[in-house]
């Protein structure tokens, strides 16, 4: 069971979901209430809608990002992502997409992680299944980052 943010050991790096009003400066003030906790940013997708917005975070402390969200009245939830490191070649997210694809599961959404933790471009995703799907990229030799990765902010 997690006991402390520090002692999280699963392979998977977990990413909050805000559902949020669109207008002007909503995401400004998520973004603020985070910095104000010295939280760091990692990743971040934002999906809007003429009246909403999902925006996704990838942050360095999950549980404390969370909990201070809620207190401030955002709806938030966490769920579990891969974050899979791009090959530096031409053909990396191709690769990627051919090792999920054997198993045929699917991407759900993806989007580029902001910093890089080990000095490659990193690949956040939503498969259809998490456990498989890691199995499978490692075995083809891709590095999957997990939520010891994220204290390395800023690199």
């Amino acid at each position: 069971m997690l006991k402390t943010e520090k002692d999280y050991s699963d392979p998977f790096v977990r990413q909050l979901s805000l559902f949020l009003d669109n207008r002007v400066g909503k995401l400004r003030e998520v973004l603020r209430h985070l910095t104000s906790e010295d939280i760091f940013v990692h990743a971040l997708s934002v999906v809007d809608s003429a009246d909403h917005a999902i925006v996704r975070l990838v942050v360095d402390r999950v549980e404390t990002s969370h909990k201070v969200l809620l207190e401030k009245g955002v709806p938030t939830s966490i769920n579990q992502i891969l974050a899979v490191e791009v090959p530096n070649e031409r053909a990396g997210i191709r690769m990627i997409c051919r090792s999920l694809i054997q198993a045929e599961i699917n991407i759900h959404y993806a989007y580029p992680m902001l910093t890089r933790p080990h000095g490659f471009g990193v690949l956040i995703m939503h498969v259809d299944e998490n456990d498989t799907a890691l199995d499978l990229l490692k075995r083809d030799g891709f590095n999957c980052l997990d939520e010891s990765d994220m204290g390395l902010a800023g690199i």
